[in-house]
């Protein structure tokens, strides 16, 4: 070879395509073609019975989401005997080949391109010749990312074409040649020039150019002679390991429907089990309990052959959760709850508990996690998110992430910045430039194969990855479970750098608010079934009915379904919602029905009708509140967990007084009072309990409750993002049509402020105060038409202070409220659940709401993120009526001493009253005597009758607490979040005394005396 590399170079891609070129040298007709335009998603048993007419290559099936099967019988040629045959079949869709009613291989051969991902499908791999057969493929006319390409752009005409339909053999020495040749020429493309292996590949890659002919068989064993003399030369002892491993992330919905995954799962499952049976070393994993799931109802056989590949090792089942769920917007129980059922499956299904967290595509992770986590019995974490952050990327590859309680587990961000690799020299030596723990770590972990329905892996990438095994110039490569990777990285980490708190992810901030009915009626589902849970033990223990544990769980999967990271940051197309909104309702509607059935056995006798009150407290914090009874208000109180009976309460000492004047309004009790302008903004909000005169909390010359309407046009993925440019562009919402006073009741007062947001979009708000209670009341009701806008609304408040205090799961957490640095810069929008506050150390205000998860505190201005309007991918997105409540809650202290926790609590679940006709009494079941303790879950155990107690630390302090029952408990042990395990607590006459970590989770399983 003369000296001219780049030359070269050019020389080996030419090459490159004239070998693939001979890769099939025969091909024959079909002997027969048919197709059947189905009407709709239906099993196999009904499409063969289908009216199936001919067809032909060149034509054209729609329209996009429809599904044709073809039925195919073929005829192998005689003189093809000791062939390898194949059939290549490319309909410019996702596909399925179907023997005997059962799903073989997918075929995806549409990807926005003239590549075929995934086209042929092996009927022989050493055909006798004369062989006939019949069999099946089911055309789902869409593509890998539905009808568009997961950008923004639409189908185009090519889907749907049927372009190729044949048997064609395939040149199995040409096909192992073209490998060897392939991982050489890249090694010589994409080594450094520099290096002592990049010259030694292009000298090989040239050499088999000199030596093969191409269409002269005779000429390749030489040609595989050469690489494999190149390919045997070895790593040294100190050489970085890559464990690989096949992987198909499957959106469990996004682009397409719910049950257009169910396809995309026994399609690329499908196509697991046939590479594992030719390709021996081929590991791959599937890290969603509730695809199984379908699988195991839908598709038995299949789901057979994955559980015998799990018995050998190839097929991987990680993860450990229903479904791989959003980290931002879930409760800390919806959390838990992922684990909980995920774990079980995989543990009954599989044999054993998954160790590893797998969750790559999520838009950031919760300080809460690393003890969740840890208490499901998973001690690893992978992502790759947050490659993608916008501003900061990740320090480190692998180490230790701890969250908010103490706990860490380790944390691998695999350094090719995918889950979709395809196993090229170029990806392996990015692989190892990126990773940034070289100086302590030679370990790390390649997920290759492609996602959603390209199928996973190819046998292509399987191939690249033998030759790429241990090879001088490039890392050891291996197949590796992520079990044996995580191992290997424990051992091999030296000194691990500690990431604390939370994982937050610079990109996608809008999915904090997209979709507003969506996340309500998660809000409220987990609310319910709180309730349901707790009541229905009630009514266990006090009066022998069964618990509807059966119907709980089913609840709680739907639920654990729909908080899929792509449905609930509301990152889906139309048809996910209007799936997702069936849902909900059947769940409320359930959920509703169990809890009225169990609260009728728990409550006495004479409920609904009657002169007294019933009220009814499903929290853990005594409680006293305004509540509206058969029209009137009046007050109500009831103890932790329980319930009281009483005589309707008599006014209070100071009334709330309201006055309507030219200028605005003003709402006033003993405690508080708040003066709006004829805008409905609120120009003061004085704590009269403060000393000398009461305590200001708005500031001096400004405005809160003021809606602000931000031109809202993200650089690209509408739904998912929101730009810091936003808040540049801003329109003051200003104009009132009506202000009006509809309640003036010395319990609660109300006025009612009716303004237009824009050309499309109006606002109707009641503005309330009640005796006895400085929180103000906002209940909005929105028509919302808008595109590209983003509605909030913010306090400017008399406070300040470096950091404002957020909720999220099982505790919270501080964030800046200044842009010193990049990292405080990016969080310009931030996720928080029932509240955020801003405090002094001996004084504070907490914004809170009852279904918005998207908050902003810049200086002292604290917002609420109402309503978004994307077009992409739903461009029906949020379009409608909405109603949402927030408050403003001011306070002694800060956040945790000053009530806020509580009293956001009770702001989302409201005492639930009642006429009765029973005799005064009250009734507590469960209790904690130290209010930062709270008693967060109360339900059977999983397995046993055993009751089950969740309390978490919520102040971030060390605590002492007692936890008392009004059952008499027998015994009882602390055990992990599956319900296993534990260590014996001791039981006294005053309860279970607890020593609680900041932050820290406990979960108490109790045996109760019987009788």
């Amino acid at each position: 070879m003369l000296k001219h590399p780049e030359i070269t170079k050019g020389r080996l891609v030419r090459f490159a395509s004239e070998l693939k070129a001979v890769l099939y040298p025969r091909s024959v007709a079909l002997e027969k073609l048919e197709t059947y335009a189905a009407p709709g998603r239906i099993a196999y048993a009904e499409a063969v019975k289908g009216k199936f007419r001919p067809a032909k290559v060149g034509e054209r099936f729609g329209p996009g989401w429809s599904t044709h099967w073809f039925r195919i019988g073929y005829a192998v040629p005689k003189e093809w005997a000791g062939e390898e045959v194949l059939l290549h079949f490319d309909s410019s869709s996702e596909g399925c080949v179907w023997r005997d009613g059962v799903p073989i291989q997918g075929l995806t051969s549409y990807n926005w391109g003239p590549e075929e991902i995934r086209s042929h499908y092996t009927l022989a791999a050493k055909a006798k010749g004369g062989e006939r057969g019949v069999f099946y493929v089911e055309g789902a006319i869409n593509g890998m990312f539905g009808l568009s390409d997961g950008g923004g752009r639409t189908q185009d005409e090519a889907l749907g074409h049927l372009r190729q339909a044949r048997l064609v053999t395939r040149d199995r020495l040409a096909w192992d040649l073209m490998w060897d040749f392939a991982v050489i020429k890249e090694m010589a493309e994409r080594l450094p020039a520099d290096g002592l292996a990049q010259g030694p590949a292009l000298t090989a890659a040239n050499e088999i150019v000199n030596t093969v002919v191409l269409g002269d068989r005779s000429t390749y064993a030489a040609g595989r002679a050469i690489a494999k003399k190149f390919l045997a030369a070895k790593n040294g002892d100190r050489t970085h390991h890559v464990s690989a491993i096949g992987h198909a992330h499957i959106d469990t919905a996004w682009l397409w429907p719910l049950a257009e995954t169910m396809r995309k799962c026994y399609r690329t499952f499908s196509t697991a089990v046939l590479m594992m049976d030719t390709y021996p070393e081929y590991k791959f994993v599937c890290s969603q309990a509730q695809q199984l799931a379908w699988i195991k109802v839908q598709q038995p056989a299949l789901y057979a052959k994955l559980k015998e590949k799990a018995k050998t090792g190839q097929f991987v089942p990680a993860g450990g959760t229903w479904i791989e769920p959003d980290c931002n917007i879930p409760s800390g129980e919806s959390l838990v709850r992922q684990f909980l059922a995920g774990q079980r499956f995989f543990k009954r299904e599989f044999g054993s508990y998954c160790e590893e967290f797998w969750n790559p595509d999520v838009f950031g992770y919760s300080g809460a996690l690393p003890q969740i986590l840890r208490g499901a019995g998973i001690e690893y974490f992978l992502t790759q998110k947050l490659s993608w952050n916008q501003l900061n990327r990740p320090a480190s590859s692998t180490f230790q992430w701890e969250g908010i309680d103490g706990s860490r587990v380790l944390t691998h961000f695999p350094p090719t910045d995918t889950y979709n690799a395809v196993c090229t020299v170029e990806e392996i030596q990015k692989h190892i430039t990126n990773f940034k723990d070289k100086e302590r770590a030679a370990e790390s972990y390649l997920l290759f194969g492609f996602g959603d329905g390209g199928g996973g892996p190819t046998e292509e990438m399987v191939e690249r990855l033998r030759r790429m095994k241990n090879v001088a110039g490039l890392p050891e490569v291996a197949m590796r479970t992520p079990r044996e990777f995580f191992k290997r990285c424990d051992e091999n980490l030296k000194d691990p750098t500690v990431w604390s708190g939370e994982l937050y992810f610079e990109l996608h901030r809008g999915t904090y608010t997209t979709q507003a009915a969506n996340k309500r009626d998660n809000r409220r589902s987990e609310e319910l079934l709180h309730d349901v849970e707790f009541l229905s033990f009630l009514a266990r223990s006090l009066k022998g009915a069964k618990y509807p544990q059966a119907e709980i769980n089913g609840l709680w999967e739907t639920v654990l379904l729909n908080q899929f990271h792509d449905i609930i940051p509301g990152s889906s197309i139309r048809e996910v919602y209007e799936d997702s909104d069936k849902d909900y309702a059947r769940v409320l509607g359930s959920a509703g029905k169990l809890r009225e059935e169990a609260l009728a056995k728990v409550v006495p006798a004479g409920n609904g009708k009657g002169k007294n009150v019933l009220a009814l407290n499903t929290l853990g914090w005594p409680r006293r509140e305004v509540a509206s009874l058969g029209g009137k208000w009046t007050f109500a109180e009831a103890p932790a967990y329980g319930y009281t009976v009483a005589a309707p309460a008599a006014a209070p000492a100071a009334p709330v007084k309201v006055t309507l004047g030219k200028n605005g309004f003003t709402l006033e009790n003993g405690l508080v009072r708040a003066k709006f302008d004829g805008q409905g903004r609120l120009v003061s909000f004085l704590d009269k309990r403060e000393a000398d005169g009461g305590r200001e909390t708005v500031e001096a010359g400004k405005k809160g409750n003021q809606y602000v309407l931000f031109e809202d046009r993200p650089e690209r993925w509408d739904a998912w993002d929101t730009d810091i440019y936003h808040l540049d562009k801003r329109t003051d919402v200003d104009a009132v049509k009506a202000l009006r006073v509809v309640g003036d009741d010395p319990l609660r007062a109300t006025v009612e402020v009716e303004m237009t947001v824009s050309a499309k979009a109006t606002l109707t708000q009641r503005i309330s105060l009640s005796a006895e209670s400085p929180r103000l009341d906002f209940e909005a009701e929105v028509d919302w038409r808008e595109k590209d806008r983003f509605l909030k609304v913010e306090f400017p408040l008399a406070l300040r202070s470096d950091y404002a205090t957020f909720e999220i799961q099982f505790g919270h957490v501080r964030r800046p409220t200044h842009f010193n640095t990049t990292w405080d810069f990016a969080r310009f929008e931030v996720s928080a659940h029932k509240w955020a506050d801003l405090s002094e150390p001996a004084y504070g205000v907490a914004l809170l709401n009852d279904s918005k998860y998207g908050y902003a505190c810049h200086g002292n201005v604290l917002r609420l993120s109402l309503l978004r309007a994307p077009k992409s991918p739903d461009p029906e997105a949020d379009m409608g009526v909405h109603r949402f409540r927030y408050a403003l809650y001011p306070h002694a202290n800060g956040p945790q001493l000053g009530g806020v926790i509580p009293e956001a609590a009770a702001f989302n679940q409201p005492l639930q009253v009642s006429a009765t006709g029973a005799a005064p009494g009250a009734k507590g079941f469960f209790a904690s005597t130290n209010p930062a303790v709270v008693i967060d879950t109360i339900k059977k155990a999983e397995d046993s009758d055993d009751l089950v107690v969740r309390l978490f630390e919520s102040h971030g302090a060390h605590q002492n607490a007692t936890f008392r029952s009004a059952f008499p408990i027998a015994k009882a042990a602390k055990v992990n979040l599956l319900e296993e395990g534990g260590k014996a607590v001791p039981v006294g006459k005053e309860g279970i005394k607890l020593a609680l970590r900041p932050f820290e989770v406990v979960t108490l399983k109790l045996a109760l005396k019987k009788g």
